[in-house]
């Protein structure tokens, strides 16, 4: 128990003290100005826009070709699975 309350006035202390540096106002409620006007960079780099290329052939045609022909291979197994053993399961016994 003893632990618990001093972890928990640590942590409030820390909390505090953090809250108490990183405001921008002062005890009179004015707030602080660090930089009367904005500086001005010595050198000012622009970033590059990247234009978007095309996709490649293989991404554009070949994945969504392999997609399809997948699927359909899916579907004639299913097929396959019901007419060879679902079909042969049970049988018909006439009297």
């Amino acid at each position: 128990m003893k632990r618990f309350l001093i972890v928990l006035t640590l942590l409030v202390v820390v909390g505090l003290n953090n809250s108490a540096y990183s405001s921008t106002h002062t005890f009179n409620g004015q707030e602080r100005n660090f930089y009367e006007d904005d500086p001005v960079p010595a050198i000012v780099i622009e970033e590059e826009v990247e234009a978007e290329e095309d996709s490649a052939w293989t991404y554009r045609f070949l994945i969504p070709t392999s997609v399809a022909i997948a699927v359909l291979v899916i579907i004639g197994n299913v097929i396959q699975y019901f007419r060879q053993v679902t079909r042969k399961r049970y049988k018909v016994i006439e009297k």
